[in-house]
């Protein structure tokens, strides 16, 4: 009858083997919790947008799966990567930014030289100005760009290279084979730095 207990043993140590990571942990010895998923405000084939209040500013973050989020605040655009955490989700671009995902709803925006301000998911509302009016919106990857389609006038934004670089078609004209335009690159359009 010793037979049983000890393929119990052996059949316990085995199941709980199997829970283990496949990776033993890095060296610093701190476990980064999975990054938790936002709730996205609107969702592209590109990635998840959220609408969040940090402080005095309105952010729109979207995410493109955990590894690399689009942090758009009034005219400036940060581009950045996953960074470790404890828990949450944390993303910064390398020059001393930082948005800070924790749950679905709470984050910390970092900004460099700026206080850090608490974040706040909102609900996007028609002409609260977070949604903005825009009829179209569409987000890419690799590299990363962001393209808008005014509703309230006929115009054009496109920032490509995660931010790097502009263009704006301000006033197209409508002809026979539909809108034209010229684009304008807003060159001193860059990530801060």
């Amino acid at each position: 009858m010793r037979v049983v207990p000890s393929l119990l043993a052996a059949s316990l140590a085995l199941v709980l083997a199997a829970c283990q990571p496949a990776q033993p942990p890095a060296a610093g010895g701190n476990d980064a919790a999975p990054p938790a998923a936002p709730e996205p405000a609107a969702s592209t084939g590109a990635g998840s947008e959220t609408l969040y209040q940090c402080g005095d500013l309105n952010v729109r973050a979207t995410f493109n799966g955990e590894d690399a989020a689009t942090v758009v605040i009034g005219d400036r655009t940060f581009a950045m990567t996953s960074e470790r955490a404890a828990s949450g989700a944390k993303y910064g671009d390398g020059q001393g930014n930082s948005f800070w995902t924790k749950g679905s709803d709470d984050g910390l925006l970092s900004l460099k030289g700026k206080p850090d301000r608490e974040c706040h998911a909102v609900e996007a509302t028609e002409g609260d100005g977070s949604a903005g009016n825009a009829a179209f919106r569409a987000t890419g990857n690799e590299p990363g760009w962001l393209a808008v389609v005014d509703g309230d006038r006929p115009g054009l934004q496109v920032e490509v290279d995660y931010g790097e670089r502009r263009f704006d078609v301000a006033k197209p004209t409508e002809g026979a084979d539909g809108w034209s335009g010229k684009a304008a690159d807003v060159a001193n359009h860059s990530t801060p730095r």
